[in-house]
């Protein structure tokens, strides 16, 4: 589309959708890793399918050995909003 001949509104709403085709990208890409890496973690802790999320993560923090007050060790503390 050729963009001397739009109008300012035009123009802002072809802004407006690049700009959510770039964010539904971003939230794409994002998911993909995020599945990935949980695949990943799920691949390395034996019994991990058959696992609770709560039993998951205790074993994830246990394999990599990070359990103190940078990294929540049970999943009551996981939830809600970060205190820093």
């Amino acid at each position: 589309m050729e963009t001397k001949n739009l109008t300012p509104e035009q123009l802002r709403n072809q802004q407006k959708l690049k700009e959510n085709r770039d964010k539904l990208k971003e939230r794409k890409n994002r998911t993909h890793k995020l599945i990935v890496r949980g695949a990943i973690a799920e691949a390395a802790i034996p019994g991990a399918i058959d696992m609770t999320d709560e039993e998951f993560q205790r074993a994830l923090f246990d394999a990599i050995g990070r359990c103190g007050d940078a990294v929540p060790c049970s999943p009551q503390e996981s939830r809600g909003s970060d205190p820093r």
